[in-house]
């Protein structure tokens, strides 16, 4: 080759090199860098019994608060025989082992390393004996550990050798209730189980058993089931097992495209030896959006199909973008630029894994600006990416113009997202100055993004002492330890960290209690109606709620009851209602209710949710637009990740001294408080349990039919001339073996309940303020008796109950046990204010 061509060649070359390089040396650094999100990579481990799957795990890579990873029970027969199955997805398992522990996680019951075991097709099976060293019908935590190189992954569950085979006839029943729904003759065995057709006939989103049989079967949607289900046992007890099965069904549209749906049925069964009683059947489903084949025939609307209606959703302020999660997907619609973009997703394009679509997270859209640009959260079990197997709640900003994802702090948990969602729903926000602000365990945080500096703004808040607004960017609050006498309410507005103070006056206590948009409503109460009696129990009657429009400060409405005062109110949309109590013999007990009407909603959307009907799916969600979509021409994009050069991690110290009690419905936590009452009136309307937080069940509807009186009940000598509530508290320490002078304490101006508490130290003393009657024979079936207010200064003790409607009590005036209809017992205490007081040992 001759230097003439030879010399331009290298030139050429020396050229491409040096824009290498220069491009290298450039970007080196540049967060503008981008990628896609890394693929899901850890193992799943599957368990079986009879052959029939009854559990998934999936496996966290930080060491997890054992107390708080309450998962799926698996039930053991007699031969104590558990089969196991790993999908490892080519990762290499060197180590396979496993723990069980008492459920407050501080005994080691049992532990074993696993030699005997098969590989194949990149699955490890095994069968594994568990050692008989359990409790029948005690559950017990199970902790697997796979070691892969130096990465150890661990898996929770809970365990539990059944005595019987009840729970056996219940999975067995759950399975042939599950697949007769997809059968031609299916409707012949469902409908044995039909109560009467009250529900909504025309949606598919959610049935149970007052449904139409029709529904139930699919009706005229034609689908079929994606994959294996997942089968779990989340209650089994002496009355009722709770078993959920989650899957995904597909359907084939008229266009010939693929749809995918994420369905859960749930069953209550109480199996005897005659029939199996289906307490309770539900089955929700939910479409998985997909950006292809969304927009509608209308061309006004995105269609989301089949879901429920509480699209979480934001405009910016001209209504020309619209952010919107479903099903743990994040879109953005601009109609300007006519740009459809998934914004962030653990779904991989290729089809549905069933560790991207495990659907243990939670989007909040916190803003959208007028270029489309998006701040949102990220909470829960991290499926894949940078954090996956973690646990918490990741801060994004998405640009609008670049359609990049930056991630701009991640704080980590260690609890199960359950009890994260509980916790984190309540506080999240992220104002334009890039501080963060969130509520974790009774304390808000302000963290500055930048430099990950965190802050605890407010303390040790219990429920009852503050209220958030639906948008989270208004946060109110009362002092926590004068909660039922303070005069002053703070008023904070996160968007600037302005703040503003309430106060009606020395003689008048003020207490937030919720926000209807941007208007506050708050209570007030004179200081001398609120009253504490000798047992602890405090009430706080107001006799005026307020509503301030917080943007300007001005009052819009002050609400006095006709009669009586307000205990407490519910916001329904722009209703309020509004719980009112009276005074009777110096104690207030319930009177009625009351409603309050607020402004009207602002009509002018020009984006809103919509229903529509369709002939296949019946119901169905959209997004409505003012303007029409040209549907024909909209961009697809996707998000892509802004490569990190920093750790963004910030650690939240957790306050251990909070007790705290968590609502269990279906396996989902749907209230964490520090109020055992509202948690048992939350989990009765639900039909859910409450734990609290060393694992121990705290309520739940499961009792026996029948309870004898208890023996041994009566007062201490030294207090026999004391007033019935003195006697009544000193016969509940004598009960147990404790011998106090009930009544110098209670002069000396200590609380029955914190004279219980000092007493019985090894027992969780609650006190129950406002529960009913029903709810507290929970307790009595457990062995334990239940103080009763019956008026101001008098009490008794309930210990026991019969199977046709009486209650045994302990009367402290006549120091005998005497029985009482339920009705008449019901309305002495109500004479007492429902106030409760027991414990568990």
């Amino acid at each position: 080759m001759s230097k003439k061509v030879i010399k331009p060649i290298v030139l050429v070359i020396v050229f491409i090199v040096a824009i290498i390089l220069f491009g290298i040396t450039t970007n080196k650094g540049n967060k503008d860098m981008t990628t896609t999100m890394a693929a899901a990579r850890l193992p799943v481990i599957s368990f079986y019994s009879g052959g029939n799957l009854i559990d998934q795990a999936h496996g966290y890579v930080d060491d997890m608060d054992e107390k708080l990873m309450r998962d799926s029970i698996i039930p053991v027969a007699g031969d104590r025989k558990l089969d196991i199955s790993i999908a490892s997805y080519a990762m290499g398992i060197d180590d396979i082992s496993y723990q069980i522990r008492s459920m407050d996680s501080e005994r080691l019951v049992a532990e074993e390393e696993l030699k005997d075991y098969n590989v194949a097709d990149n699955h490890i099976t095994s069968s594994i004996t568990i050692p008989n060293v359990l409790n029948e019908d005690e559950e017990y935590l199970i902790i697997f550990k796979l070691q892969s190189g130096d990465e150890t992954i661990k898996y929770y569950s809970r365990v539990m050798q059944c005595s019987g085979n009840n729970a056996e006839q219940s999975l067995e029943f759950a399975l042939k209730f599950h697949d007769e729904t997809f059968a031609d003759d299916g409707k012949t065995f469902v409908a044995t189980y039909m109560e009467s057709t009250t529900g909504d006939t025309n949606t598919l989103n959610y049935v149970n058993l007052n449904s139409s049989s029709k529904q139930i079967t699919w009706g005229d949607f034609a689908c079929e089931q994606y994959g294996d289900a997942s089968v779990a046992f989340k209650e089994i007890n002496d009355s009722y097992d709770v078993i959920t099965i989650d899957y995904v069904v597909s359907h084939v549209t008229d266009s010939g495209e693929t749809e995918y749906y994420n369905v859960e049925e749930y069953f209550r069964l109480r199996p005897t030896d005659t029939r199996m009683y289906v307490l309770n059947y539900e089955r929700t489903m939910n479409q998985i959006f997909n950006s292809e084949n969304s927009f509608a025939k209308d061309p006004t609307n995105i269609m989301l199909g089949i879901r429920d209606d509480s699209v979480e959703y934001k405009t910016n302020e001209a209504e020309n973008v619209v952010a919107f999660v479903q099903q743990g997907d994040l879109f953005s619609y601009n109609q300007t630029n006519n740009e459809l973009t998934k914004v962030f997703s653990f779904r991989s394009p290729e089809g549905i894994d069933i560790r991207e679509n495990w659907n243990q997270h939670d989007i909040k859209i916190v803003s959208v600006d007028e270029a489309g640009s998006i701040d949102f959260i990220v909470y829960g079990y991290m499926n894949r990416g940078n954090h996956e197997g973690e646990v918490g709640t990741c801060v994004y900003h998405y640009d609008g113009l670049a359609h990049t994802i930056e991630e701009e702090a991640f704080i980590p948990s260690k609890s199960s997202y359950e009890v994260l969602k509980a916790e984190m729903g309540k506080l999240l926000y992220v104002n334009e100055n890039g501080i963060l602000y969130l509520m974790f365990e009774g304390n808000v945080y302000e963290i500055k993004l930048d430099s990950l500096k965190v802050e605890k703004i407010v303390k040790n808040l219990e429920a009852g002492c503050y209220a958030t607004s639906y948008d989270n960017q208004y946060f109110s609050w009362v002092d926590v330890d004068s909660q039922y006498s303070t005069t002053e309410l703070s008023v904070m507005n996160l968007k600037t960290k302005e703040v503003i103070k309430i106060n009606k006056g020395d003689d008048q206590y003020l207490r937030p209690l919720g926000f209807i948009g941007n208007d506050f409503i708050y209570g007030v109460a004179n200081a001398a109606d609120v009253i504490s009696d000798a047992a602890g129990n405090t009430t706080f009657p107001m006799h005026s709620i307020i509503i301030m429009d917080v943007t300007d400060q001005t009052q819009l409405k002050e609400y006095t009851p006709a009669s009586g005062y307000v205990d407490s109110i519910a916001i329904d949309d722009y209703t309020i209602n509004v719980n009112l109590i009276a005074a009777s013999n110096g104690v207030y007990t319930a009177s009625g209710s009351d409603t309050i009407m607020n402004r009207e909603a602002d009509k002018s959307d020009k984006v809103y949710i919509s229903t529509a009907g369709d002939e296949q799916k019946l119901s169905v969600m959209q997004i409505t637009f003012s303007k029409e979509i040209d549907t024909s021409k909209v961009k697809l994009l996707y998000g892509q990740d802004i490569i990190e050069d920093r750790d963004d991690t910030v650690d939240i110290e957790k306050d251990e001294a909070i007790e705290r009690y968590y609502v269990y419905e279906k396996g989902d936590v749907t209230l964490a408080t520090d109020n055992i009452s509202d948690a048992i009136k939350e989990a009765n309307d639900r039909l859910g349990v409450v734990i609290d937080s060393k694992q121990q069940y705290v309520w739940m509807r499961a009792r026996k039919n029948a309870v004898s009186p208890f023996e041994n009940i009566t007062a201490n000598v030294t207090d026999q001339g004391s007033s019935s509530l003195i006697r009544a508290i000193s016969a509940m320490l004598g009960y147990n073996d404790v011998s106090v002078s009930v009544t110098e304490l209670i002069n000396s101006g200590e609380k029955g309940v914190d004279i219980l508490r000092s007493n019985l130290a090894d027992a969780n003393v609650l006190d129950l303020q406002g529960v009913d009657t029903e709810e507290i024979l929970f307790y009595v079936s457990q062995g334990n008796p239940v103080f009763a207010m019956t008026g101001n200064n008098d009490a008794v003790i309930v210990t026991g109950y019969t199977s046709d409607g009486y209650l045994y009590y302990y009367n402290p005036d006549t120091d005998k046990t005497e029985s009482i209809s339920f009705k008449d017992a019901d309305a002495m205490f109500y004479s007492g204010g429902y106030h409760f007081i027991t414990y568990l040992k």
